[in-house]
């Protein structure tokens, strides 16, 4: 078995992307939603064709029930969607999984002999890592885990070690900090407002905006967002001169029925709710105090570096003009000399931040600790190497 052979897997199980692919490589091989849908499972049951399945999967075997990723997204208009985390369901996670790990193309001996590893945020519970090694154990056979903390990966990628990382995901968003390496449990915490809430209060100012008689899926408001969305710097100096010139922020979207959507001010709409949750009846501090609380639980000697080291992440992060903003209000909860430090970084590609900095950590040889070995099988007679020694 060659070396090549012999490389780790990397697993970064989002909320809403699955991205998988070899360490060692730049970028995930593998980039897809976690939704799988049913063909039999069409969204107008009370107006289905008899044998519509047949028209639509005309060649598929029975066995083939599900489509899974990308496949499935691409009939987002006419079955149903589910998203296997949501629904707590391991054995269509397991085919899920299953499928992605064939496109990969690896010859039959070599199959499930690679060593796995898994991006773990720090709310994930024992009990979901008990079940996922049960999985890639007891299923699937896999040789070694590792379990690796999202915070060491995404702080490899930027080659830091303090810092405050906020991670902007379709389910969760996450921030955590960490100053010379040592993180603080109590200095991390879960904000309230994510992608999946920014889409629904999104779809919301879109219905109520609009005359005409629309159909969206989640999925196309939630692709139509992150296309469209845009963050002002200084919302209450903005929003005048935006209103007497709105037609400058229109955009007209496609839609697939083949009708079109103007937009304008709900671009700018979208992201207010991070920094205001109580417009979505939500009573929590905004995503910059929220922050500025993280780091006044550090000593205040410590303040400087991590203001200074604001690690913006996850693809709800990719909004323009959200790095502006939260610098610009981040200022309210420091004084003058602090001030002039906050730096935030929001480099790109930085939805993928989480899995290349775990293929960096591989690549430096700094993944020795922390494997997990399968007991159900003898690794010699893979003629395997430990994961720390390849």
């Amino acid at each position: 078995m060659s070396r090549l052979e012999l490389r780790p897997l990397i697993l970064d199980l989002g909320s809403a992307t699955f991205r998988f692919g070899w360490a060692g490589d730049d970028f995930p091989k593998i980039i897809a939603p976690t939704v799988h849908a049913d063909k039999k499972d069409f969204l107008f049951t009370s107006s289905v064709i008899e044998g519509l399945e047949d028209i639509y999967f005309p060649s598929e075997k029975e066995e083939n029930q599900y489509l899974f990723g990308n496949e499935a997204l691409k009939y987002q208009q006419v079955l149903k969607l589910h998203e296997f985390k949501k629904e707590n369901n391991l054995d269509l996670f397991s085919n899920y999984f299953l499928f992605h790990y064939n496109l990969l193309n690896i010859i039959p001996e070599f199959r499930f002999k690679q060593p796995l590893i898994i991006l773990t945020p720090f709310y994930i519970t024992e009990q979901e890592k008990t079940r996922l090694q049960d999985i890639f154990f007891n299923v699937f056979q896999f040789p070694y885990l590792l379990f690796l903390p999202e915070e060491q990966a995404i702080f490899s990628a930027v080659q830091k070690n303090t810092g405050v990382i906020v991670n902007l995901g379709e389910s969760f968003t996450s921030i955590s900090s960490a100053v010379h390496g040592f993180t603080n449990e109590l200095a991390r915490d879960l904000f309230p407002i994510a992608g999946k809430d920014l889409t629904e209060y999104f779809l919301s100012l879109i219905l109520k905006s609009t005359n005409q008689n629309m159909y969206f899926t989640k999925w196309l408001a939630r692709e139509i967002k992150e296309k469209t969305s845009l963050c002002v710097e200084n919302f209450e100096v903005e929003f005048p001169k935006i209103k007497e010139n709105i037609d400058r922020y229109n955009q007209i979207v496609n839609l697939p029925d083949g009708t079109r959507l103007t937009l304008n001010l709900e671009r700018i709409l979208i992201s207010e709710p991070i920094f205001y949750p109580n417009i979505m009846h939500v009573n929590h501090p905004g995503l910059d105090e929220t922050i500025a609380k993280i780091i006044k639980i550090w000593e205040r000697e410590n303040w400087e570096d991590l203001v200074s080291h604001i690690i913006l992440t996850g693809g709800g992060s990719l909004i323009p003009g959200l790095k502006e903003r939260l610098k610009n209000q981040l200022k309210r909860f420091f004084p003058e000399k602090i001030r002039e430090k906050i730096r935030i970084f929001a480099v790109s590609g930085r939805e993928n931040m989480s899995w290349v900095g775990a293929s960096l950590l591989y690549t430096r040889k700094l993944l020795k600790k922390g494997w997990l070995t399968n007991p159900n099988i003898e690794t010699e007679n893979f003629g395997q190497t430990h994961p720390r020694d390849v």
